[in-house]
C-alpha cells in the first residue's frame, strides 16, 4: 500500500470524505500534508455566524453562557465568554507523568480537527485551521501522558493540545525525522509564523470535549496490532515447516466447516504461506517421526489466533467511526436546516458523545489479542528450547545441532559451555506475563467524578495506553519466537541429519496381533547411490540424510529468515542477544518482516 501523501480535514462523511486509520498514522508518524477542505471553511463559518445571531442573552446553554461541570448553573455574560474559554483551558490542563509521543500528540489533533470539521460544534473555522497549521510545520503540543478519565471526554490531555494553540504551555517543535525541541509554545508558533487563538464563545469546550486521545492511542496501537498478527501468521507457517508440522489444520475445507471470519482469514494465510514447502514434503506420509498430530500451538493456531484477528478488525472499525464522528457537548443539531425553517436554539442539545466506552470495549479487546498472541508466542519457545520435543533440533536449539554419532572432545567442551538461546525462552515468558498483566479492564471500575455530576466515567484512554503499551512488548514477543525459528532453519540445514524414530509401535512384530506393524529394521547401515549414508542407528537412535534443498522452507518463509539473519543472525557461539532482539523487534515494529515475505495478507473487514 502506496504511503499518504496527504490528509484532507473536510465535513463531509462516506469514501473519499472519511479519515481512515491509514490517514490517522501518514499525519501522525510520516507528518503526511493535511489539508483544509474550503467548503467546510465556509460550512463552519456559516454556521457559527447563525448560532451567534439566535442567541438572545437569556436562554441558559452549556459551555456559551453558563458554566461547566458541576457550574452548569452559573451565567456567564457575553463579555465574559472569552475569559470562561481561556480559563477552561487553563485549569483543565492538569496533565501528569511524562510526555506522550510525538504521533499520539499528533493522531489527536488531526481527530480532534475532523470531529470539529463536521460541522455540529458551532465554533469558527480558525480553531481546525490552527490545528492544522500546527501539524504542518511540525509545531506538536506537549501533553503529559497521564490525567484522562475518558468521559466528558480527555479533557486534560485536550487542554494541553489547546493551551499550545492559545500560546501558553510548551511545546516540540520539528520534524518526524529530525531533532525536536522542546520550548515555550507561544515561541513555537513564532518560529511557524502561526498566530495563537484568542477563544470566543464556547470554542475552549470544543477543543477538550471529546475522546481523541484515547482514539490516538487506540489507533496507534490497532496499526501495530495488524502489523503483529500479520507477523505471527509467518511465524505459525514458519514454525510449523521446521519443527515437522502439518498443514492440513489450516486447509479451507476444514475452516469451512467453523466458519469464524477470523480464522478462516488466518488459516489461509498460513496455508497460503506453507505451499510448496520442500520441508514440508519430507514428512506428508509421517516417515520422519511417525506423529499424527501437531501440538495446540501449531494445530490450534487458527482457532487461537484467528479471533485475535477479528477482535483488531474490530477495534480498527470502532476506530474509524470514532475517526469520523461529532464527539463535543452540547452539539448543535439544527443542520441542515430544512427549507425556511428557523435556528431553533433549543436544539443545541447536551448528550454523551463524549464518553469513550465505545473506545473502551475494543480497545480492551486489542488488550486481548496481545495477551493470546504473546501467550501461544511464548509456547512455542518452550518447545523449541526443549530437545524432548523440538524434533532433534538439540537442547537450546545449539550450533549445529545434533548429529550422529560421537563429537571429538573439543566439539563436546565447545557445547557443555554453551546456552545458545535458552534465555530467549525466559525473554519470551517474561514478556508474555508482563502483557498479561497490562490486561487490566480498566472500563469495568468507574470512579465518579465533578461532585456526581460525571458519575459514570469510561477511563477508555487507560485501556487504549496499556493496548498501545501491550503492542509494543508483542513485538519483541514475536522477535524472541522469530529468533528461535531462524536458528532453527539453519540448523536444520546444516546438520542434514534429521533424528527419527521407527514406524508404528515399539512391539515387534513377532508378538503377535492384528494391528502389530513392522518392527524397526535389523539394519545398521543404509547406503544411497552416491555413497551417503541414508540411515544409520546409534544406541537405538535413527538418524536420515537430507540434501540441504531439500530442508528449506517455503519461498516466502524462507525470505523472512533470510531478513530475520539481517537483525539476528545465527548464533554460532554464545554472544550478547539483547541488541540483536532490539534490532529484529524493531523490524517486526516497523513491518518490515511481514513486508519481506512478499504476501499481501488480503482480509476481509469484519462483518463484509
Amino acid at each position: 500500500m502506496a504511503p499518504t501523501a496527504e490528509v484532507t480535514i473536510s465535513h463531509e462523511t462516506g469514501p473519499g470524505f472519511d479519515i481512515t486509520l491509514a490517514d490517522i498514522i501518514a499525519a501522525a508518524r510520516a507528518d503526511a500534508r493535511v489539508t483544509f477542505s474550503e467548503d467546510a471553511r465556509a460550512l463552519m463559518q456559516s454556521r457559527r455566524e447563525a448560532t451567534l445571531a439566535a442567541l438572545d442573552g437569556d436562554t441558559p446553554i452549556y459551555g456559551f453562557n453558563r458554566g461547566f461541570g458541576s457550574n452548569v448553573r452559573e451565567a456567564v455574560s457575553t463579555e465574559d465568554a472569552e475569559r470562561l474559554q481561556t480559563n477552561l483551558i487553563r485549569s483543565h490542563s492538569a496533565g501528569v507523568g511524562d510526555a506522550a509521543p510525538r504521533d499520539v500528540v499528533r493522531a489527536t489533533m488531526v481527530l480532534r480537527a475532523r470531529s470539529l470539521a463536521r460541522g455540529c460544534s458551532a465554533v469558527r473555522p480558525e480553531l481546525v485551521e490552527t490545528l492544522i497549521s500546527c501539524l504542518n510545520a511540525g509545531v506538536t503540543p506537549v501533553v503529559p501522558r497521564f490525567g484522562s478519565v475518558s468521559a466528558s471526554g480527555d479533557l486534560a490531555p485536550l487542554s494541553h493540545v489547546a493551551l499550545c494553540l492559545i500560546g501558553e504551555g510548551d511545546a516540540f517543535l520539528g520534524a518526524a525525522d529530525g531533532e525536536q525541541e522542546r520550548m515555550p509554545a507561544a515561541e513555537a508558533l513564532r518560529r511557524a509564523g502561526i498566530e495563537p487563538l484568542s477563544l470566543g464563545m464556547k470554542e475552549g469546550l470544543a477543543l477538550n470535549n471529546g475522546c481523541q486521545y484515547t482514539a490516538a492511542w487506540m489507533a496507534l496501537a490497532a496499526d501495530k496490532m495488524l502489523t503483529s498478527i500479520k507477523t505471527a501468521a509467518l511465524a505459525t507457517a514458519s514454525a510449523a515447516q521446521v519443527m515437522f508440522g502439518s498443514d492440513t489444520p489450516f486447509s479451507a475445507a476444514l475452516h469451512a466447516l467453523r466458519p469464524h471470519p477470523g480464522s478462516v482469514t488466518f488459516a489461509r494465510w498460513v496455508g497460503d504461506l506453507m505451499a510448496s514447502s520442500p520441508i514440508r514434503e519430507l514428512h506428508r506420509n509421517f516417515d520422519i517421526d511417525g506423529e499424527v498430530q501437531d501440538p495446540y500451538n501449531l494445530r490450534c493456531a487458527a482457532q487461537i489466533l484467528g479471533p485475535c484477528l477479528t477482535l483488531i478488525e474490530r477495534a480498527i472499525t470502532t476506530l474509524e467511526i470514532e475517526a469520523n464522528s461529532v464527539t463535543d457537548n452540547p452539539i448543535d443539531l439544527n443542520w441542515p436546516l430544512a427549507e425556511g425553517a428557523d435556528y431553533d436554539i433549543d436544539a443545541i442539545t447536551s448528550g454523551g458523545h463524549f464518553h469513550g466506552m465505545p473506545l473502551a470495549m475494543d480497545a480492551y479487546g486489542l488488550l486481548q489479542a496481545a495477551g493470546v498472541m504473546a501467550k501461544l508466542s511464548s509456547t512455542r519457545c518452550h518447545r523449541f528450547v526443549d530437545p524432548a520435543r523440538n524434533r532433534g533440533l538439540g537442547a537450546q536449539v545449539r550450533w549445529p545441532g545434533e548429529t550422529p554419532g560421537p563429537v571429538d572432545e573439543q566439539e563436546a567442551r565447545r557445547r557443555s559451555t554453551s546456552s545458545g538461546l535458552m534465555i530467549v525462552e525466559y525473554s519470551a515468558s517474561g514478556l508474555a506475563n508482563w502483557i498479561g498483566g497490562l490486561a487490566m479492564p480498566s472500563h469495568l471500575f468507574s470512579i465518579s467524578t465533578d461532585s456526581g455530576q460525571e458519575d459514570h466515567v469510561s477511563m477508555a484512554g487507560n485501556v487504549a495506553q496499556r493496548a498501545h503499551d501491550a503492542a509494543e512488548r508483542l513485538a519483541e514477543s514475536l522477535a524472541c519466537e522469530l529468533a528461535f525459528t531462524a536458528q532453527a532453519a539453519r540448523v536444520r540445514r546444516e546438520t542434514q541429519y534429521l533424528k527419527t524414530r521407527a514406524l508404528g509401535p515399539s512391539t515387534p512384530a513377532s508378538s503377535g496381533g492384528d494391528n502389530a506393524l513392522a518392527a524397526k529394521p535389523a539394519i545398521e547401515d543404509r547406503i544411497d547411490e552416491n555413497g551417503r549414508p541414508l540411515q544409520r542407528s546409534f544406541e537405538e537412535v535413527w538418524w536420515r540424510y537430507f540434501d540441504a534443498d531439500a530442508l528449506r522452507l517455503s519461498a516466502p518463509c524462507e525470505r523472512v529468515m533470510t531478513a530475520i539473519e539481517e537483525a539476528f543472525p545465527t548464533v554460532v557461539e554464545d554472544r550478547m542477544l539483547a541488541d540483536d532482539l532490539n534490532a529484529l523487534a524493531d523490524r517486526v515494529r516497523s513491518g518490515a518482516i511481514a513486508a519481506a515475505s512478499g504476501y499481501a495478507f488480503d482480509h476481509m473487514p469484519v462483518g463484509a
